[in-house]
């Protein structure tokens, strides 16, 4: 096995969806697979495209969006951590209803989604990890429907991906958040004076792991 074929395998088996397949199936998704680095503003389709692709965001920040019949873009959601873009679409074989645009360079894992089918998606173990996946995205989606204070919101956000917090800035993650700019930076200067982080121009340092992971859901600041 090359190194380049043992380096996509192994890339393959960090990706939750994945992680039960054994060497065999890894080594044979690795041959449909393909991972690209995408630049801010790159498209991965558009609002009517039929899908031929699978999507995973393994890094980065992607946004999905539709045009209204003003003609005004509505960003439906932001996705920074890993997640499947677009599958809904692409496993009811429809033209996908938002477009998807990478707002930070972004490295992504398209499959070949005939050839992901035909040889994956019978194998229990592959379909169950996508349910499952989907029950995640279900769960946020319910969560954000939920009431959650400032704080709660910008907890979750520290605790998924604080590296956004290196390539990003603070207008644009309190846009991610839906939050006022003001009250984004408020609630970041309480998280600095209670020590569980530090943030400058050129760090981001989690103190308190535990804290941190109870402020996302009791705000107790």
């Amino acid at each position: 096995m090359s190194i380049e074929a043992k380096r996509m395998r192994d890339q393959l088996k960090e990706i939750c969806l994945f992680g039960s397949l054994d060497d065999r199936q890894l080594d044979k998704l690795a041959q449909i697979s393909t991972i690209k680095q995408f630049q801010p503003g790159n498209i991965l389709f558009y609002e009517g495209d039929e899908p031929t692709n699978i999507y995973f965001l393994l890094d980065g920040l992607v946004k999905l969006y539709k045009y209204d019949a003003n003609n005004n873009m509505n960003i439906l959601s932001y996705y920074y951590s890993q997640a499947l873009l677009g599958e809904a679409a692409t496993l009811q074989k429809e033209p996908h209803q938002l477009s998807a645009e990478c707002e930070t360079e972004s490295t992504i894992l398209i499959l070949s989604f005939s050839e992901f089918e035909k040889n994956f998606l019978k194998d229990p173990d592959v379909s169950l990890g996508i349910i499952m996946h989907l029950v995640s995205k279900l769960k946020t989606l319910m969560s954000s429907n939920i009431k959650q204070t400032s704080m709660q919101k910008l907890a979750g956000l520290i605790f998924e991906n604080h590296e956004l917090f290196m390539k990003l800035k603070k207008y644009k993650l309190a846009e991610i958040l839906n939050m006022a700019p003001e009250t984004f930076s408020r609630n970041l200067k309480k998280l600095e004076e209670k020590h569980i982080i530090s943030y400058s121009k050129n760090r981001f340092t989690i103190h308190n792991q535990q804290a941190l992971r109870e402020l996302c859901s009791s705000c107790h600041l």
